[in-house]
C-alpha cells in the first residue's frame, strides 16, 4: 500500500493568497536602468548606467588654411633653393625670415 504525503500534490492557495506567476527558466526580470552622468551620487546607485564622455573631435578632419607655401607648391615653385657650397649643400630660403608664409 502506498501512502501519499501531504506535500506531494499541487499546492492550493491558502486563505486570501493568490498563486504567483512563475517565470520560465533562464528568464531574468529586466529592471529599468537609470542613465546618469559620471562622478555623481546617482552613478553609484544600483541599476544605473553611466553615460560616457562627449566626443572631443580629435580625429575629425579639419580644413587646411591656405598658405604661401601651398600657393608656391601648386604652381610648381618652391620658396626654397639648394645652395651648393664647399662645406656642403644648404637650404636657402627665397623669402626673408621676417615675412610670414601665410597668404592673405
Amino acid at each position: 500500500m502506498v501512502v501519499e504525503e501531504a506535500g506531494c500534490g499541487p499546492a492550493k492557495p491558502a486563505g486570501n493568497r493568490r498563486p504567483q506567476k512563475q517565470e520560465p527558466l533562464g528568464h531574468v526580470k529586466k529592471s529599468k536602468q537609470q542613465v546618469s552622468d559620471g562622478f555623481t551620487v546617482k552613478a553609484m546607485m544600483k541599476n544605473t548606467v553611466v553615460r560616457g564622455p562627449p566626443l572631443a573631435g580629435a580625429f575629425k578632419e579639419r580644413p587646411t588654411k591656405p598658405t604661401a607655401f601651398r600657393k608656391f607648391y601648386e604652381r610648381g615653385d618652391f620658396p626654397i633653393a639648394i645652395e651648393h657650397d664647399t662645406k656642403g649643400n644648404r637650404i636657402a630660403w627665397k623669402v626673408s625670415h621676417g615675412m610670414p608664409l601665410t597668404a592673405s
